[in-house]
Formats: C-alpha cells, sequence, structure tokens
C-alpha cells in the first residue's frame, strides 16, 4: 500500500500536532490504553496513554518517529514493538493507514487531531 502523499507533506502535517486513537497498547492489566501522539519536528515525540472512558493519563512513553516511503515508523525503543502505519495518509482531522506491529499486520487504523 502506497501513501498519495509525499514524505515532506506527511512531516509536516503531524508536526506541532496530537493524534489520538488505538495503537494497541494496554497497561499490565490487559486493559486497552488510547494513545495521545504528539509528533516534535526534530524526530522525536510522546505518546500519552489513558483509558478510552478516562481522559486522564496513565503513563507517557517517549518515541522516535520518521516518515519513510509514505510510511510513518514509530519507534518506542528497547522492549517495546516497532510500529509501523504503512501507506498512511494525512487528512485535516484523521490519519488512516494500515498499523503493522514488529513487521504482523494489525489491521487499518484512524487517529483523530484533537485540536
Amino acid at each position: 500500500m502506497f501513501s498519495c502523499q509525499d514524505d515532506d507533506e506527511i512531516f509536516d502535517r503531524l508536526t506541532g500536532e496530537t493524534w489520538v486513537g488505538d495503537l494497541g497498547f494496554a497497561d499490565r492489566y490487559g486493559e486497552k490504553l488510547e494513545s495521545g501522539l504528539f509528533f516534535k519536528n526534530n524526530g522525536f515525540g510522546y505518546d500519552d496513554q489513558c483509558y478510552f472512558d478516562d481522559p486522564r493519563v496513565v503513563t507517557t512513553m517517549d518515541f522516535r518517529w520518521t516518515v519513510r516511503n509514505g510510511d510513518l515508523i514509530l519507534d518506542y525503543g528497547i522492549n517495546q514493538p516497532l510500529l509501523e502505519i504503512r501507506g498512511i495518509y494525512v487528512g485535516d482531522s484523521e490519519l488512516t493507514g494500515v498499523l503493522y506491529v514488529d513487521g504482523r499486520n494489525d489491521g487499518s487504523i484512524t487517529l483523530r487531531r484533537m485540536r
């Protein structure tokens, strides 16, 4: 799957914004967490994670990010899976693509831009 946007356009649309949705993270008891990804323009960012029914932040995880050939790569570091959103499209209010976790297809995802 290929993105119809070039890497520079994707980078510019992501930077300085928070994108919210389900990237498959859970707490130590298996309760699902929603991610709030903030992308800095230096290739770093952070993920404020909370429960879907409670907006209070449970944990914050730092990540490195890059866009390569229309794919968004999120590296959370040691002991965390490498996340890729392939064929990414970044619109005004939504980010869509196919989530790959350590190279395995995890299905289509949509993240919403917070305003």
